[in-house]
């Protein structure tokens, strides 16, 4: 019987960290001696009694392009075209794994004309564990910078690759292994963690025969039955509201820009349809285009004179749904909005509008008329395990540890700013535990600050978590990308990854390549008590303080205990002078201390954005 001898991070296009010793490894019959042909060499092994086997290659340098064939009594397995990089394990939630086809509108010039081969990642599939390390890499396949599958690359990580690419020409590769809605404990081991036995609790309960199975059954009944009810019973479904010919002259009338919380029958759970009939010139008739919705809460089904053309399930993708025509003249849209959790939504302050290929445009936000199809209690929440402790580092970091790398990027910490005590303690914990894993140092760890957004309803203490994660940098060869102004005050995963993927790229040059550059943001290193003024040094790296908009420093605030006191600033070299009358009553300064500081205006001349802070004053 043929075996895969080889781990499943060595396949065809497979990038191998350069100026390392490399290991290669697999399975195969208990005692077979395994034959291993790399870079014109070759070697023995024999695997052990319980089939696995593995051996180490001497270091080539970046651009070496050696072919593997490993062969055992049976079965011979070829790697080709393979390329000696440098590898960068990229982690985190949702905004490290947004792919660039999320971007488009963005970015698309670079979708589409891509091609650069040398840029390579691996996506690891979500595979969490909690009965203990797995040693078997999840199955992918590694995926070229090229058109044919752009759109499927991280988007922070591409543009990190890129820049690092421009300035080095040394192959990158990118292991992304990351989750949308996962903690930082989720990625922690169980050695990592073990100051938090209750974090282990929840991950020992996965363990039990049966917990997970028995709980995404019953859960997923419960919303299927909740999908057929709301699908029996929605009137709009049973009566076609979606056709062109409805009437709706009794329908009430809407922009989409009214936040929901201000319309009583928009509160409930439930379906609401919305229509509108928009005229089309027969110009752009002829035209392809699109359809622009923004974000919706909690799905939606769009459809064009009485034909679906799309839906999402959940809320957090942006609708940008093709149209497959057009007619010059009236055309009707319905909109089905199903809130499942709850109240729904149209993203606020989100454009919606058809987008002809031309980049003419049509505005949809105004006139819609709305009617509700059905209420109904709203549906619970899944139990999403791969968000539990140790799930993830047991399934998707633990058997990369083999693999050498240059380093890792992180972006992360959105799911835990509603508890952000104790952040910088837990990353802290994972940086150090996955070095000693990997066993090559105190490799680099660059992470990004949380962007600035400002979600509706309670405040999410992303200033604190913001600043557990600048303590973490007390961590060596530890830096931190600043992002708060580069988010989207709407939208919790912000487009524009490009900056952050090349900040993140200016921390690596600096750190892991030794280019003498100004990669970071001024921080603050002391604060002056002085006669009717606080000054505030900073730390600019070689740099001077600059302004991005205004004459004076804004975003500041000074505290007499709990009460805050907006203030501005001088900017004089590197330095920041405050004036106030009372400076002996002040307890704290802060700066861009909010979830979006919109009016923070502190750089250096790189155009690097100042890390936020809140400190004390000792007296």
């Amino acid at each position: 019987m043929k075996q895969k001898l080889l781990a499943n991070v060595f396949t065809d296009g497979v990038i191998l960290q350069r100026d390392t010793s490399i290991k290669f490894w697999g399975e195969a019959a208990p005692d077979e001696e395994i034959r291993v042909a790399f870079n014109d060499y070759i070697y023995q092994v024999t695997a052990d009694e319980t089939g696995n086997w593995e051996i180490t290659v001497p270091p080539l340098p970046a651009g070496a392009t050696p072919q593997l064939t490993v062969t055992s009594e049976e079965t011979r397995q070829t790697v080709t075209d393979i390329l000696m990089g440098d590898i960068w394990i990229c982690s985190g939630q949702s905004n490290m794994e947004l792919p660039m086809l999320r971007t488009r509108r963005m970015f698309e010039h670079y979708n589409k004309t891509t091609n650069n081969p040398h840029i390579r990642m691996y996506h690891v599939p979500m595979a969490y564990n909690f009965h203990g390390v797995q040693t078997e890499i999840p199955a992918a396949s590694w995926i070229k910078a090229t058109p044919q599958d752009m759109e499927k690359f991280s988007a922070t990580a591409f543009f990190f690759a890129n820049k690092l690419y421009e300035e080095t020409g040394v192959p990158i590769g990118l292991v992304l292994s990351a989750l949308g809605g996962t903690p930082v404990e989720s990625w922690m081991s169980r050695e990592a963690l073990a100051a938090y036995p209750e974090l282990l609790a929840q991950a020992d309960e996965c363990q039990q025969d049966g917990f997970m199975a028995q709980i995404t059954a019953t859960e997923l009944a419960t919303q299927d039955d909740w999908y057929h009810q709301l699908n029996t019973f929605d009137r709009g479904l049973n009566e076609k509201w979606y056709d062109e010919n409805v009437a709706d002259e009794d329908w009430k009338e809407i922009d989409l820009d009214v936040p929901w919380d201000e319309v009583t029958d928009l509160k409930a759970s439930g379906s609401i349809w919305f229509r509108k009939e928009v005229d089309v010139p027969a110009t752009l008739a002829e035209q392809s285009a699109d359809i622009i919705l923004g974000t919706i809460a909690d799905g939606d089904e769009v459809y064009i004179n009485g034909e679906k053309i799309g839906g999402v399930t959940y809320r957090y993708p942006p609708r940008d749904y093709p149209i497959p025509h057009l007619k010059a003249g009236k055309n009707t849209i319905a909109i089905r909005v199903i809130a499942a959790h709850g109240m729904g939504e149209f993203g606020f302050g989100k454009a919606h509008k058809l987008l002809f290929a031309d980049q003419s445009e049509i505005s949809l936000t105004k006139d819609w008329k709305y009617k509700r199809a059905l209420s109904c209690p709203p549906l619970a929440g899944l139990t999403f395990f791969q968000n539990r402790p140790i799930g993830n580092y047991n399934g998707m970091i633990h058997p990369f540890h083999k693999f050498p790398i240059k380093g890792a990027i992180w972006y992360q910490g959105e799911t835990n700013a509603g508890q952000p005590e104790g952040y910088s303690k837990k990353l802290s914990a994972l940086i150090t535990d996955w070095r000693k894993h990997w066993q090559q140092g105190d490799f680099p760890f660059i992470l990004v600050q949380l962007a600035n957004w400002s979600p509706k309803g309670p405040l999410m203490h992303w200033e604190q978590l913001r600043d557990e994660q600048a303590k973490t940098l007390k961590t060596p060869n530890t830096r931190m990308v600043v992002a708060n102004d580069i988010g989207e005050y709407n939208d919790l995963h912000p487009l524009n990854k490009k900056a952050v993927g090349e900040r993140l790229a200016g921390e690596a040059l600096s750190l892991a390549y030794e280019k003498d550059i100004v990669s970071t943001g001024p921080t603050l290193t002391q604060i002056e008590q002085a006669e009717n003024q606080l000054i505030l040094h900073f730390e600019t790296f070689g740099s001077q303080l600059k302004l991005s908009h205004g004459d004076v420093v804004y975003g500041l605030s000074l505290w007499v205990n709990d009460i805050e006191i907006a203030v501005e600033g001088q900017v004089i070299k590197t330095s920041v002078h405050i004036h106030t009358a009372h400076a002996d009553q002040i307890t704290a300064v802060s700066y861009a201390w909010i979830d979006d500081p919109v009016d923070a205006n502190l750089y250096n001349e790189e155009g690097l954005p100042t890390v936020p802070f809140k400190r004390e004053l000792t007296k």
